[in-house]
């Protein structure tokens, strides 16, 4: 059983309560529980790995440091470019139209989570059909491990369309603030944990939420076993035919085909360059999608 993620599951809750009762922001309780969170499942993987030879080196740690910071950069600009989006959009769109205005919290929080798993899930699934997509969305699978660290080795293009599109249709529809953060706070806290190189087993609650089990196949080098493109939670793969059960192993092999996926400059250089750069893209054998 995987204890480390059924426990910071079972913490978040109190966790939220216990920002609010302290006067912190929506916006730091979301920082202070993305970092905590992390730092948890990091030392529960050296505790207890999944796959020993997972277990990132300092360059590698290095390397995902450097993300996190680029990645916070862009997210924070992210949010801005969205707010202000969606101030315009409203000014067009009628005040009855925000249906999810004063809905109490307890029913409106698994909708937001449902919602803004819905357009990350669609541009996920585009982005893996090789094009302009894919050449954005390599640099997250050109890692050959998998762990809670190089989930933020993520292209800060693929940091912005998931945010645009799990946050404004939420500012749209009405959603209360602090349903957002703590619907934002679960979908981030879950895209760690899925990541995240610990033993054990969810069982059953696969169907129900995102696992590393279900997850670790989707960063296969094979398209067959490469499916799964929800992270929070497995609804919309469900519903539109691409969910996989996990089975009993893991993938044989992660990664991208042609790409080296180690710490080296040069690689992710040109990974981060390859949607603007037809040189840089063609030097990474266009990052071609799967073996």
């Amino acid at each position: 059983m995987n204890w480390p993620h059924l426990l910071l599951l079972a913490a978040l809750p109190p966790f939220v309560v216990a920002c609010g009762r302290a006067g912190l922001s929506d916006a730091n309780m979301l920082t202070l529980g993305t970092l905590l969170s992390l730092a948890w499942l990091m030392w529960a993987e050296r505790r207890w790995p999944a796959r020993p030879d997972w277990t990132p080196g300092r360059s590698e740690l290095l390397r995902d440091g450097a993300f996190l910071g680029l990645n916070a950069a862009t997210d924070a600009l992210g949010g801005l470019l969205v707010a202000a989006l969606a101030l315009h959009l409203r000014a067009l769109w009628p005040a009855t139209a925000a249906p999810m205005a004063g809905v109490a919290p307890w029913f409106a929080w698994p909708l937001a989570v449902a919602l803004g798993e819905l357009g990350p899930y669609a541009l996920h699934r585009w982005a893996h059909a090789d094009g302009w997509g894919w050449r954005v969305h390599a640099l997250h699978h050109a890692p050959e491990r998998v762990n809670a660290s190089n989930n933020i080795a993520t292209h800060p293009i693929n940091v912005l369309w998931n945010q645009l599109s799990r946050v404004l249709p939420w500012l749209l529809l009405g959603f209360d603030a602090h349903v957002i953060a703590w619907a934002a706070l679960f979908i981030q806290v879950q895209s760690f944990a899925v990541h995240a190189n610990i033993a054990g087993a969810l069982g059953p609650l696969n169907r129900l939420i995102g696992t590393a089990e279900l997850h670790r196949w989707h960063h296969s080098i094979h398209p067959a076993e490469a499916l799964n493109y929800g992270t929070a939670i497995p609804l919309w793969d469900q519903l539109l035919g691409t969910w996989r059960s996990p089975g009993s192993t893991g993938p044989a092999r992660v990664g991208v085909a042609g790409v080296p996926g180690g710490a080296a400059w040069r690689v992710w250089r040109a990974l981060l360059l390859a949607p603007f750069c037809a040189r840089c893209n063609r030097a990474q054998r266009s990052t071609p999608r799967r073996a």
